[in-house]
């Protein structure tokens, strides 16, 4: 069975009642997963086991000791100078509160524990309390105070010479980008809404890595009202290229949900099935995969897509309705949508012309990678 780590403790990952990353999409998620049968059947329900000191070693891959430091003094009511520099802001994306420390360090251990488990020999394994991708080194970021994508390739590197990591969130994946962006070793590929309309304002096509490393730093960005035909073309006519070209070992999957179009923080206009494509493609590979979920903040929405995206990666194909048992069963009847968004023909058009500038210039960059 694959292993699928979770702890309560990152339900107590929650900036404040008002803020738009709720841990109950975590726990729907997993009594979704549950009502389906997958637990005992296809997946191993598995609680991290690293100790606080052990985890501590494993964030200092990629974090600086001070950060580390001040995140753990915010965490205990701490007074701390110019909290902004840290990226911390009682009216920003990411409030201190008391107990981040610990809750922050849940995340992190689950995606440790799934890394380990594919560096060791496993061919899969889930981390979908994780998936923050926008933490920097010495800095919280976009509700994410720790960088775990990061720390997962950095211990799969221990194992497989070159790794690549995909990220299919609505956001850039920006702080994985920036931290590997010297590395020739590590390729990143985000397909996201574009910069110029969304947080974090990055992800442009000619953010393509530096020194050896250019050329291993892939974005697609894409405008506002992209729908489904229009985000797989654009999916298809790259990635794969990319992906070919890099010969990648092993991979780290990013599976934000936030594309969809209800979800509330975004302008894409994905079903789940429309965006599950990326989800089956990335499983073709047959590499080793630490899959990892991210963003999504609409609570009908990302149970169901990550529930579709589990079992799609351990090939198992559900029904489409939900269990009569599941408690949201009447919220959340069906896996896939039934609805498409309606779209202004000229909005869609202009989605479309964006994309295809977007592409023919990538397809150039990796012509001649």
């Amino acid at each position: 069975m694959v292993p699928f780590f979770y702890t309560s403790q990152l339900e107590q990952y929650q900036f404040s009642e008002s803020h738009p990353l709720k841990p109950m999409r975590l726990r729907l998620m997993l009594e979704l997963i549950e009502a389906y049968g997958l637990f005992g059947s296809s997946l191993c329900l598995q609680e991290p086991s690293l100790s606080e000191e052990r985890a501590t070693v494993e964030i200092l891959r990629v974090h600086t000791q001070r950060y580390v430091d001040i995140v753990k003094a915010i965490s205990v009511g701490e007074p701390i100078m110019e909290m902004t520099r840290w990226g911390f802001s009682p009216l920003g994306d990411n409030p201190p509160f008391v107990g981040m420390w610990e809750a922050a360090l849940a995340y992190v251990k689950t995606t440790v524990a799934a890394a380990y488990a594919v560096r060791d020999g496993e061919s899969l394994a889930f981390s979908m309390g994780g998936g923050l991708h926008h933490a920097m080194p010495d800095r919280a970021s976009g509700f994410c105070v720790f960088n775990d994508p990061a720390i997962a390739i950095a211990i799969l590197r221990e194992r497989f010479p070159r790794v690549a990591y995909l990220d299919i969130d609505l956001h850039h994946g920006d702080g994985v980008q920036w931290i590997f962006y010297r590395d020739p070793m590590v390729l990143t590929v985000s397909i996201h809404e574009g910069g110029r309309w969304l947080f974090p304002g990055t992800g442009f096509a000619d953010e393509l890595g530096e020194g050896e490393a250019w050329g291993t730093s892939i974005n697609i960005p894409l405008a506002p009202e992209t729908d489904d035909e229009i985000w797989w073309w654009a999916f298809q006519q790259v990635v794969p290229r990319a992906f070919e070209r890099f010969q990648p070992d092993a991979l780290v999957l990013q599976m934000g949900a936030d594309p969809h179009y209800l979800d509330p923080l975004g302008h894409l206009n994905l079903t789940a099935q429309g965006w599950l494509r990326a989800v089956a493609w990335a499983r073709s590979l047959g590499l080793p995969t630490v899959a990892l979920g991210g963003g999504g903040y609409n609570l009908t929405t990302v149970p169901r897509m990550w529930t579709l995206a589990v079992a799609t990666l351990v090939g198992i194909e559900l029904p489409d309705e939900t269990p009569d048992h599941f408690r949201w069963h009447d919220r959340i009847p069906t896996l896939t949508d039934h609805e498409t968004p309606t779209i202004v023909p000229s909005d869609r058009e202009y989605a479309r012309r964006y994309a295809e500038q977007q592409v023919a210039f990538l397809l150039k960059v990796l012509r001649g990678v």
